[in-house]
């Protein structure tokens, strides 16, 4: 059996994390407990081949075969647009609940300066322009883009 002290002690050895004084308690209590000895000498085992090991890359074939499957592209596409969504209408309530409040504030506090007031104001005019013209943008171009029909990216 194997106590709190001996695994806290191994898991550091493992990470070379021991002081000189944790490696001769170490070294004790694996002498004493032939448990101790044989979960280092495991545990040695298992982070030297995981060290060693690396990712194999599939063949080119596997993921052609992957991709050209409906489900596994019709898959990615869908959790985007749900991972998109979702950020979208957290923004979209984050906006619409924390900007007026933020903005009457500005307003409603003598101490702000004018020129604070005008660059929040600007600012916040020159995003809405800046998000409008890239949604109108890319709009226009995947109606007009005659390259874009059967080519696979």
């Amino acid at each position: 059996m194997i106590d709190d002290r001996a695994r806290v002690l191994l898991m550091a050895a493992i990470d070379d994390e021991l002081t000189p004084d944790d490696r001769r308690e170490l070294e004790a209590l694996a002498a004493r407990a032939p448990a101790v000895r044989e979960e280092w000498d495991r545990l040695t085992r298992v982070r030297s081949v995981t060290q060693t090991m690396t990712w194999r890359e599939p063949a080119v074939e596997t993921w052609d075969r992957y991709w050209g499957n409906v489900y596994n592209r019709t898959e990615r596409k869908v959790a985007w647009l749900l991972v998109l969504g979702g950020a979208l209408v957290l923004s979209g309530w984050a906006l619409w609940e924390a900007v007026p409040a933020w903005f009457s504030s500005i307003w409603e506090d003598e101490s702000m300066p004018v020129a604070v007031r005008i660059a929040t104001v600007t600012a916040l005019l020159g995003g809405l322009l800046l998000v409008v013209s890239v949604v109108r943008e890319q709009l226009t171009v995947k109606r007009a883009d005659p390259y874009d029909k059967g080519v696979t990216r």
